[in-house]
């Protein structure tokens, strides 16, 4: 596969779409057991590549048992948004990993359509940044994981236009980094999750 989106849990990792074309096939990573061929899952909705994915945070987070709990949201379920099939998408969709041969259920979708994003997550909220839109963009949309089939909310934005960047994150906060908008960037964007509808904090840089 070319341009597949990942995710996962503390159990399992999760490679999903691509190309050549536009793969719907989910493929599963046993963490415990990587040495074996991995499990074909799924699959998508639909065919798509060049999209990104999150998942609910859940690794040392204070209210994790609350987490379990269903107060929050569960960590056991993984984001898959945006892409191309053929033309872009604002397509998101919602894989179980408690049940991961079914086939993924579409939620969202984002607030425009998009690839080549860059996604990170706290304990209830995804964020999806960047990407390739109508030319490169600042747009950062976060989901709702306890209101999942709703649109996403425009939070943001990131301090300047980028395509192909990557993100992580922390229970706190989002560093979106590096890309491509013209010749390629070196800017590392900080997003609080306490105050996201801010513009992204330079941080880094790479």
């Amino acid at each position: 596969k070319n341009y597949p989106g990942s995710t996962g849990s503390s159990s399992f990792g999760y490679i999903a779409g691509g190309q050549p074309g536009t793969i719907s096939s989910i493929d599963r990573i046993d963490f415990s057991n990587d040495t074996a061929s991995v499990s074909p899952k799924g699959p998508l909705s639909d065919g798509r590549n060049g999209m990104r994915a999150a998942s609910p945070k859940e690794y040392g987070h204070p209210q994790f048992q609350t987490l379990l709990s269903g107060t929050y949201a569960t960590p056991n379920t993984g984001y898959f948004a945006g892409g191309r099939l053929p033309s872009y998408a604002s397509s998101i969709d919602r894989i179980d990993y408690s049940n991961d041969t079914a086939t993924a259920s579409p939620k969202g979708p984002l607030s425009d359509d998009r690839i080549n994003l860059a996604a990170t997550s706290s304990s209830s909220f995804g964020y999806f940044g960047g990407g390739t839109g109508t030319g490169a963009v600042t747009i950062v949309d976060r989901i709702d994981y306890l209101n999942d089939t709703s649109t996403a909310s425009p939070k943001g934005p990131l301090s300047a236009m980028r395509t192909y960047l990557a993100a992580t994150g922390n229970s706190n906060f989002g560093y979106f980094g590096g890309g491509l908008s013209g010749t390629s960037k070196s800017t590392v964007d900080r997003i609080d999750y306490s105050n996201d509808t801010a513009t992204g904090a330079e941080k880094g840089p790479l």
